[in-house]
């Protein structure tokens, strides 16, 4: 189990329609392996919350379950998601290519609720700590290399934190990002 990336299929793609599935998919590179109840105290969801998604992302083949072991009440699976990154084949096909929008879609809701919830705590919270930014420039082929590069450098930098909790003076932080070549007329 859990090969480097896992190419969706349609109904994979339809599963992580929800933003709250996308989140528990997000909660394994924090966690690794995990109980529903683990999940939904990571998520500080309640734990109907998150069973209901579970059973539907491993239905779809997203998780696995991996073990089971001793619950507070009864026995637990442990999950194991069924690869370390998920990718959409989006230029294979008209329909990769939906899937694809679909699913960059779902993410960016999620991050304008990241956002909202990010700007209810206030501006102190924020103060030095927030980057929000959205360009566009004409690119040669090389600089868009080097700009994937360096997207690529910083998802591997918050995945290798994997902390389950904040320690002291830490907070959570979500990135979120898209590049994506627009019209040659448009920069």
């Amino acid at each position: 189990m859990n090969p480097d990336t896992l190419v969706l299929n349609r109904r994979q793609t339809s599963t992580l329609l929800s933003p709250a599935r996308l989140e528990i998919i997000e909660a394994f590179a924090a966690l690794g392996r995990a109980s529903a109840r683990e999940l939904a105290t990571h998520l500080d969801r309640p734990p109907g919350a998150v069973y209901h998604h579970v059973r539907r992302l491993e239905a779809a083949g997203l998780i696995a379950g991996v073990a089971t072991r001793r619950g507070p009440r009864r026995p637990e699976v442990v999950y194991a998601p069924a690869a370390r990154r998920l990718a959409v084949a989006s230029g294979a096909s008209p329909e990769g290519r939906r899937q694809a929008l679909q699913t960059l879609r779902a993410m960016l809701r999620q991050a304008a609720r990241d956002v909202e919830i990010g700007f209810a705590r206030g501006p102190a919270t924020l103060k030095g700590r927030f980057h929000g930014a959205q360009l566009s420039a004409a690119l040669t082929r090389r600089e868009a290399k080097r700009v994937l590069a360096l997207l690529a450098e910083i998802e591997s930098t918050v995945r290798r934190a994997k902390r389950t909790r904040p320690g002291r003076g830490q907070d959570v932080y979500r990135w979120t990002s898209v590049f994506v070549p627009l019209d040659r007329k448009r920069p």
